[in-house]
């Protein structure tokens, strides 16, 4: 829907609140039509003549409240479609909103408002109505379709009634004419028992819609408490370190137990990245080369003082010896789904052993994780790999998480060529094992460069970081600094160019890609142009399918990804400042 055509109705006691959300949604969608109403009565009248694409309402109101008004709207057939997003100044009054939730309600906002939210929830709210208005209007137009239709049959019915009674009086004079009839007859219960199984077909979609939608809902709530939870510990903690009389033990865990949140908040965020680039069909296969062992020893040295914590057991099994451990596979993809493997063997055992490993079958790499947890019902082993799974049954709940994690996990399976078997007993514990494609590595590990491990000296050397947040920049200038680096900063394409045609001796540039002015890919081209043995390194933060690709395309010799880990900057670094 365009900014022009939107129109949305606020209902508010308070003039003052209706000339600020008129105020915003003016300034955020240009060309939107608001119109207001100072009570209940008076704004549904309004929603039935305007027939508004979003309702904005305030719960509190005298006489006639928000929480009446909405169920009075979700009444009528008319205008229940409408989306009401309700406005109350209590964040914490979840006992309104189960209530708000039952009269119909379709968002919340709290006040006081923020702007960037309220844009949002109304632009989602409208594209609701927008699809909610397609689908009454292919209701109705089906509808007129089916009337039609039957009054056809009904009347071809009469007409076939009333020609029988004539064959009847004719006797065999017209049987020619009668069989005829009798096939027409045939054809249309024929035309009946596919009307009548369309019909059905169209109330099992309906119920499968339905099941999905409230899914949906189970799970974006749980979602909701996923996200608060370590967000609660990051703003928490994060206030605790402004005591200026806290000693060095008790700070250092407060900084550990932030970053414990931000890596599980980064988590979350990651699977939902992951489950939207699988629904739009966006992610590929990234093949490379790598030493198999030495993943499987991180991921064993990664997982050790977890399962040590909860009394476990963890056994790592390897088919190859180190030097035919060279393969060519997607290392972050196997990576993050025997990860997954791990979390969940970890989540579901409380006592016993977990056992993981690899082994070399038919010309094909068996990968398995194997705990002695609470095991897989025989119902449920068929829906574990669902996205919303956990949710339904409850382990969401009694377990945290999102929910997602093996079904990122299949469709990375899948995608890398291979299939997952579940083997399971309820109490017994779980076996998850997928086979791929055996491809080694012709390289020699004896031709190998074994990574840089000495201290470098950066005094002297000059880079350029290329970045418009300014949290971003601080956090890269502090730590270079450290490193006696000579650190110039350009907030955007233009200024880069400046700064790079004033300083011909930059020894590297850190490039955010997403920039106000200039893509960074253009940036990057027009400095190769003069100097085109600048080492250009990639910083994003979307991290989507084909970023990689296209940051080496525009000439780029290294990557990273935000938020940017100290060991990869520092490597980068290594490796390119020499």
């Amino acid at each position: 829907m365009n900014s022009k055509e939107l129109k949305i109705l606020a209902i508010d006691d308070n003039q003052d609140n209706l000339t600020s959300l008129k105020a915003v949604i003016a300034d955020a969608i240009p060309g939107t039509k608001v119109v207001t109403a100072l009570d209940g009565y008076s704004g549904i009248a309004l929603a039935l003549s305007e027939k508004p694409d979003v309702i904005l309402l305030d719960i509190v109101m005298p006489v006639f409240d928000g929480l009446s008004v909405c169920r009075k709207l979700k009444e009528d057939e008319d205008i229940n479609h409408i989306p009401v997003i309700m406005l109350t100044a209590l964040k914490t009054d979840h006992e309104t909103r189960i209530i708000a939730l039952e009269a119909g309600a379709e968002a919340f906002l709290a006040k006081p408002l923020d702007a960037v939210e309220l844009i949002a929830q109304v632009k989602a709210m409208a594209k609701i109505k927008e699809s909610a208005d397609r689908q009454r209007t292919e209701k109705f137009r089906l509808a007129a379709l089916v009337s039609e239709r039957t009054l056809t049959i009904e009347k071809e019915l009469a007409e076939r009634r009333k020609a029988e009674d004539e064959l009847k009086k004719a006797n065999q004079k017209l049987s020619q004419t009668q069989l005829a009839t009798l096939n027409l007859l045939d054809d249309l219960r024929k035309e009946m028992t596919a009307h009548e199984k369309s019909e059905k077909e169209l109330i099992i979609a309906k119920n499968k819609a339905e099941e999905s939608d409230r899914l949906k809902s189970a799970f974006l709530a749980n979602m909701s408490h996923e996200i608060r939870t370590p967000m609660n510990g990051i703003i928490g903690f994060s206030e605790l370190l402004k005591d200026n009389d806290l000693g060095t033990e008790e700070r250092d865990r407060y900084v550990r137990i932030i970053n414990e949140n931000c890596q599980q908040l980064l988590h979350i965020i990651s699977d939902l990245i992951d489950i939207s680039k699988i629904e739009a069909g966006l992610i590929e296969s990234e093949p490379g080369e790598f030493c198999l062992n030495s993943l499987m020893d991180s991921l064993a040295e990664n997982y050790i003082s977890k399962t040590a914590d909860k009394g476990l057991q963890l056994n790592l099994h390897k088919d190859f010896q180190l030097n035919d451990s060279y393969i060519i596979s997607d290392q972050s993809k196997l990576r993050q789904v025997i990860e997954n493997l791990l979390t969940n063997a970890i989540k579901f055992t409380h006592s016993g052993m977990i056992d993981f490993g690899y082994k070399l079958r038919d010309n094909k790499l068996e990968f398995y994780v194997k705990d002695s947890g609470i095991g897989i019902s025989e119902d449920h082993r068929n829906a574990i790999f669902d996205r919303f799974w956990q949710v339904e049954t409850g382990l969401a709940r009694q377990y945290g998480g999102t929910g997602l994690g093996l079904s990122i996990s299949n469709a990375f399976v899948k995608k890398m060529g291979g299939e997952f078997c579940v083997e399971s007993k309820t109490g017994l514990g779980s076996r998850f094992s997928f086979s791929l494609p055996y491809v080694p590595s012709d390289n020699s590990p004896s031709k190998r460069i074994s990574p840089v491990k000495d201290s470098i000296d950066f005094e002297g050397k000059t880079i350029l970081i290329v970045e418009d947040e300014p949290d971003n920049y601080d956090l890269l200038r502090i730590v270079l600094s450290r490193l006696r680096l000579n650190v110039l900063h350009a907030w955007d394409g233009n200024e880069a160019m400046q700064i790079f045609n004033h300083h011909p001796k930059i020894d590297l540039v850190l490039m955010d890609f997403k920039l106000p002015d200039i893509p960074g890919q253009e940036i990057t081209q027009l400095m190769l142009k003069q100097r085109t043995s600048l080492p250009v390194v990639a910083t994003t933060a979307y991290a989507m399918s084909g970023d990689r690709e296209r940051a080496f395309e525009a000439g780029c010799v290294g990557y990273l990804a935000k938020p940017i880990h100290m060991d990869e900057l520092m490597e980068t670094l290594k490796s390119f400042l020499r």
